[in-house]
């Protein structure tokens, strides 16, 4: 089984063969399960779906000006190269499920548990995380997260690494074991919600500098 390694954080990665795939052009179906599927190069105005089960696929390139994806179940699904910027995930769970050079701007993940998801070179700008739960691994690497919000979540088994986090927020969340190493944390926002996280000791004056934002200090110039 083919795994990400972020530190101590390890993430099994989709479990597909690519032999079985039948290609599609959409990813909804009226029984409610799809399996050994493969979504390429489309375009979408809209996509609306609900109570959906997606297994073994593959989605890349898909671009959708507007996305609603509610009770989503995924396992070992990999999208790779599509915009879904502004999309709406909200419930579900996903297991073995990655994310490679996806953009994301503003997207909403609601009410989501994940296990073995990952996050690799993704823009996620403006995303909002509310009361997302992290059952198993969950890795963020290489992504764009500046104006991201983490509110509610259980982050506790999730690791961060190389990723952009200029205002990055978090509240009202568990980061218990969050690994926030490998990330300059200068200029996040929400310094006291991230008792018991991880981090480096090269990392203690960012989180300084951090803490001056939240509290809007005035530093004079001399």
């Amino acid at each position: 089984m083919e795994q990400l390694a972020i530190r101590t954080t390890i993430a099994a990665l989709p479990n597909i063969d690519e032999s079985s795939l039948e290609d599609v052009d959409t990813l909804a179906n009226r029984l409610g399960v799809m399996s050994d599927f493969r979504l390429v190069d489309a375009e979408m105005q809209s996509l609306d779906i609900f109570d959906q089960r997606l297994t073994a696929g593959q989605i890349s390139d898909l671009r959708v000006e507007r996305a609603k994806l509610r009770e989503l179940r995924m396992d070992s699904v990999e999208f790779a190269g599509c915009d879904l910027s502004g999309a709406a995930f909200a419930g579900g769970r996903w297991s073995r499920v990655r994310f490679t050079n996806c953009k994301v701007l503003s997207g909403q993940f609601e009410e989501l548990t994940l296990e073995d998801v990952v996050f690799d070179r993704c823009k996620l700008d403006y995303a909002l995380f509310q009361n997302v739960t992290t059952k198993g691994p969950v890795i963020f690497r290489d992504c764009f997260l500046e104006d991201a919000w983490f509110s509610g979540c259980d982050l506790s088994k999730a690791a961060f690494d190389g990723c952009r986090m200029d205002l990055t927020s978090f509240s009202g969340s568990t980061t218990r074991g969050t690994d926030l190493r490998g990330n300059d944390l200068s200029a996040i926002r929400g310094v006291a919600s991230l008792k018991q996280a991880v981090i480096e000791p090269s990392q203690t004056l960012q989180l300084g500098r951090a803490l001056v934002g939240d509290l809007e200090l005035g530093l004079p110039d001399d």
